[in-house]
């Protein structure tokens, strides 16, 4: 049969004595069993709950419900409480996922927090590391400071040297007569009383050992070194006796550090076109070109001059 309510298809239900309509125990408003318990006059006498209403029985008025009716209505109640234990399961089960929601909500915050910790953490190593850096900052310049000054006085107790390079070693050599024909040579003649030192000093990666001549007084250097640069270019040791063209280098003996400033102070020069760089007085100077200014280079924040 079909509901004349929810128009469902129900293999049994109920027929309204008032309005003739077939509906489902449920539209009905009444149980199955509540139904065959009315007995087949009442069943066949049966009206909908809207006839009722809209047309009450006069016996309706004057009787109280039934004990047919009473038990209608429980099995009604009844059958509506059969799914409270489910739905108290249902919501039992809810409290749960709440609870894990919760547990798992808690410990993300934990771990932000701990992550704040760590930040916090982590900003106050990197104040104190900027403090440090600071401080080395500080410690670098008077170390930067220490070190020109500790150049500048190995360079100072060198004043008075000169080295010579290019001159080739010998057995049971003698040196002031080596120094003497090269004296002879430059038409400035050295008299022993002029030389406070001399010998043979390694040259920094290389197998062969220059010469290492102090002179008595700074003047007498001064002079060596003029009279040798007027024959830089020519100036080989075939001219005292040698049987070498390797060219002769008369320079001043610069100190260990600015032999160094002296190497980057060349490659520098080169990588911005500058054309000359020289030494004189035992102090590094570079110039662009013959008409351009002379730059001194007494450290390596020097080089910045360099552009």
């Amino acid at each position: 049969m079909l509901c004349f309510d929810c128009k469902a298809t129900c293999g049994d239900g109920v027929k309204c004595a008032s309005c003739s309509k077939d509906k489902c125990f449920s539209c009905a408003n009444i149980t199955e069993r509540g139904f065959r318990n009315l007995g087949s006059e009442r069943r066949a006498a049966w009206t909908c709950p809207k006839c009722r209403i809209a047309s009450p029985h006069p016996s309706a008025q004057k009787k109280g419900p039934t004990l047919e009716d009473i038990l209608n209505r429980l099995d009604i109640l009844t059958t509506k409480l059969d799914v409270l234990p489910k739905l108290i399961s249902d919501v039992n089960e809810l409290k749960m996922n709440m609870q894990e929601v919760i547990k798992s909500c808690e410990f993300p915050s934990r771990k932000i927090e701990d992550f704040e910790l760590k930040l916090v953490g982590v900003n106050d190593r990197l104040s104190s590391l900027e403090e440090t850096s600071e401080v080395a900052n500080c410690t670098q310049s008077v170390v930067d400071a220490l070190q020109q000054e500790l150049n500048e006085k190995e360079q100072w107790s060198r004043l008075n040297n000169v080295e010579i390079k290019g001159i080739p070693t010998k057995n049971n050599e003698n040196l002031f007569d080596i120094v003497d024909a090269l004296g002879k040579h430059l038409t400035l003649p050295i008299p022993k009383t002029q030389i406070n030192f001399i010998s043979r000093v390694p040259v920094y990666n290389s197998k062969d050992k220059s010469i290492l001549l102090r002179f008595v007084n700074r003047y007498a250097k001064e002079d060596f070194i003029a009279a040798a640069r007027l024959k830089k270019q020519s100036l080989k040791a075939s001219d005292i006796g040698f049987a070498s063209d390797e060219r002769l280098y008369v320079n001043d003996h610069l100190s260990p550090g600015n032999k160094k400033l002296l190497s980057k102070t060349k490659l520098v020069a080169r990588e911005k076109n500058y054309q000359y760089v020289w030494v004189k007085h035992a102090k590094i100077h570079v110039r662009r070109n013959d008409t351009s200014p002379v730059i001194t280079i007494k450290c390596e924040m020097d080089l910045n001059k360099l552009k």
